[in-house]
């Protein structure tokens, strides 16, 4: 290999590292960019959260009011009409007081309102018809339902059959107001909604419909814009009255 002196002799490149003011600049630019990532996944994840909450509710509801319905929609059926009158069906018997009287219910001032509907059943569940717990006649004999529907304190739906145990059925309700579609003058139709209270003795077997409202609690109260609880009202007509 041949000597070059020119090549001895060439100067030395210097490398130098960043220094102290870029490294800071680089710092502040990543972190500004960190902080609007978790920005941004945690609005997603708020999101996603709130619209899992709100399906949520809307199952509880169509839950919730889908049972009740279904319920009152039974309210005074009885089997072999042809044969059996509505005296002996449906007599009196508390808490109905009167004959053919297919619903009651109770309100008081500051509390949820209680309803019951009542109901006969065909033997070994023939015409299948349910109780409010999802439950048929399985007996060999036409038995009476009589469903009591009612807000616990743990702001539950509940429902007992015959008076027996308190079920719950759905949670996070606070409220359950009725008022029922009286027909004060036999005409067929409904004059007005009353709530069980104001509603006399002898004018309950003209009940034709009801208007059920639940208040449920709102999974995003304490949001700007939301209030703390959700109402859904339904008008549910009684069968054979409607």
């Amino acid at each position: 290999m041949s000597y070059n002196p020119l090549r001895s002799q060439a100067p030395k490149r210097h490398q130098s590292g960043m220094s102290l003011l870029e490294i800071l600049v680089a710092l502040s630019i990543g972190f500004f960019l960190l902080t609007g990532i978790i920005t941004v996944f945690s609005a997603t994840r708020q999101n996603f959260t709130a619209q899992g909450q709100m399906s949520q509710l809307q199952d509880d509801q169509r839950m919730a009011m889908g049972i009740v319905t279904t319920v009152l929609q039974e309210a005074g059926f009885f089997p072999a009409p042809q044969t059996t009158t509505v005296a002996v069906a449906l007599p009196v018997a508390a808490p109905f007081t009167a004959v053919g009287q297919s619903v009651s219910g109770v309100n008081t001032a500051g509390a949820p309102d209680t309803l019951t509907v009542r109901y006969l059943a065909g033997a070994n569940g023939g015409d299948s018809m349910t109780d409010c717990n999802g439950k048929l006649n399985t007996t060999a004999l036409t038995v009476t339902f009589v469903n009591t529907f009612a807000i616990n304190a743990n702001k539950e739906l509940t429902c007992s059959v015959n008076g027996g145990v308190q079920r719950p059925l759905v949670g996070g309700i606070t409220g359950l107001t009725i008022l029922f579609g009286v027909d004060s003058d036999g005409n067929g139709s409904v004059n007005q909604y009353l709530p069980a209270a104001s509603i006399a003795a002898s004018a309950w077997p003209g009940v034709l419909s009801a208007l059920v409202t639940m208040t449920f609690q709102n999974p995003l109260a304490g949001q700007p814009g939301q209030n703390a609880t959700i109402s859904l009202t339904r008008f549910i007509s009684l069968m054979g009255k409607s």
